[in-house]
Formats: structure tokens, sequence, C-alpha cells
């Protein structure tokens, strides 16, 4: 037990303690002692309760601070795939034969200026309707661009270091899947379609488990394939690869030239 005595003669505070059996143990303290530590207990609980504010603020900025950094990264990426992309397309414009280019940009309905060739009746008289229309129907049927050289991306994966090596009869793809979503994993499956010199699509035959993933953050493809029989490898103008979700969604679609792949 203990007990607090104070002395009027000299205005201290008397602490007695004493137990059972034991001698009791006498301190002498002035009230101006007790009054300060008192003082000091509450600075203590304020500044205690002060810096788990601070920290909970810092915490907080962190917090935004790394999510825009995240998104600053993405879109900094994103620049990064469309410069790259433009880069090695005025390479392969540079660099290509302008016939292969001629035959590529016709084979999708696309014509080649100064390629027009006058009509058997612009010298003579104009062509009837009947004339012109076994013409009409001639003609190649145009494709979707969109198709072959058309870019889905959602945000949800990035796609890097894509590379084509090209064997005999197979091909072999190596790229790096990257999760744009570190908080949730990522399962799906990819696909591999040859692009054709004349706008045709070929599915490319890969064993499923190559392509399948379900990923936290990223993982690293490589592939192999047999080269279509139906398609001859100087008509191979790139590879198109699509990524799908668990569901079967599209969120990733790309085409490669070889040019950018190799």
């Amino acid at each position: 037990m203990g007990g607090a005595v104070k002395s009027k003669s000299r205005g201290k505070v008397s602490l007695i303690w004493f137990k059972d059996d034991e001698p009791a143990w006498r301190m002498r303290v002035h009230p101006a002692w007790l009054r300060a530590l008192t003082y000091l207990g509450l600075v203590v609980l304020l500044v205690a309760a002060g810096g788990m504010l601070v920290g909970y603020e810092f915490w907080r900025k962190t917090q935004e601070v790394t999510q825009e950094k995240r998104e600053v990264e993405k879109r900094l990426s994103e620049s990064m795939i469309k410069l790259e992309r433009l880069q090695n397309i005025e390479k392969l414009l540079q660099n290509s034969d302008p016939s292969e280019l001629k035959d590529l940009l016709s084979g999708i309905g696309v014509e080649m200026p100064g390629n027009k060739q006058a009509s058997p009746g612009a010298k003579g008289q104009a062509q009837t309707p009947a004339q012109a229309k076994p013409a009409q129907a001639s003609d190649k049927p145009s494709l979707d661009l969109t198709d072959i050289m058309g870019r889905v991306d959602i945000g949800q994966v990035g796609v890097e270091n894509f590379r084509v090596k090209l064997e005999a009869k197979t091909v072999q793809v190596s790229f790096d899947l990257n999760n744009l979503m570190p908080q949730s994993s990522l399962a799906g499956s990819g696909q591999l379609l040859a692009v054709a010199r004349d706008g045709t699509l070929t599915p490319l035959e890969v064993a499923k488990e190559e392509l399948a993933f379900q990923i936290q953050r990223f993982k690293q493809f490589n592939a192999q394939a047999l080269m279509p029989a139906t398609l001859d490898r100087k008509d191979l103008f790139g590879l198109r690869l699509v990524i799908a979700n668990s569901t079967g969604k599209t969120i990733y679609s790309e085409t490669y030239p070889l040019a950018q792949a190799q």
C-alpha cells in the first residue's frame, strides 16, 4: 500500500509506501515536481497523438504519389510502344523494295500513286453501265485493315521484347507479358496468327500450355509453331499476337512486322 501526506510546515508532500511485515518507505516531494510529471505525461500523449496523425498523412500522400507514378509509367510505356512502332514502320518503308510494297498495298486494297491505268473506254466513247458492270464484278473485295493492323489495348497487360526467329519449317516467338494491374492476378491465353503480304490471316498451331498464363507481375513466353503449308516464307509479312483473358475477351492485340520483330 502507499499514501501521500502533505507537510504544512514546508509545503512538501510525503509519499509513503508500506507492505505487510515490511518497514515503510517514505519520500518527500515538492508539489511542483508532481505537477511537472503530470504535465510531462500530457505532453508525451499529445506528441504521440501528433506523431500518429503525421504518420498517417505521410502514408496517405505516399500512396497517392505511388498511384500517380504508376499512371505516369503506364502512359510513358504506351507512348514508347507507339513511338517504336512508328519508327519500325518508317524503317520498313525505307528499306523495303518498292515492288514488295506495291504488292502488299494492292493485296489489302490500297493502290500505289501513279499506278492507275486508263480504262478501255477513256479514249473513245463513255462506257455504258452494262459495260462497266463486269469490271466492277472482277474487282478484288477490300479487306478490313483493323483485323490486320488494328491495335487493341485496354490497359491490363503490356508486351515487350517481341522476337521472331524463322527456321526452315518452324516459327519461334518470344516475348515478355507484364501485368499492369499489380493488385490482382491475371489469367488467360494467347494466340499467334501469320499475316501474309496479301493481307490474309492464318492461325499458327501452338501448344495451348505455351501461351496460357496466370501472372501476378510478369511472365516470359517462348513458343514454337509450324509454318503453315499454305504460306511461303517469303510471303510472310509479320505476326499478329492476340491476348485474351479467362473469359475469352480480347485485352491486347498487335501486329508485329518481321522487320520489327526480328
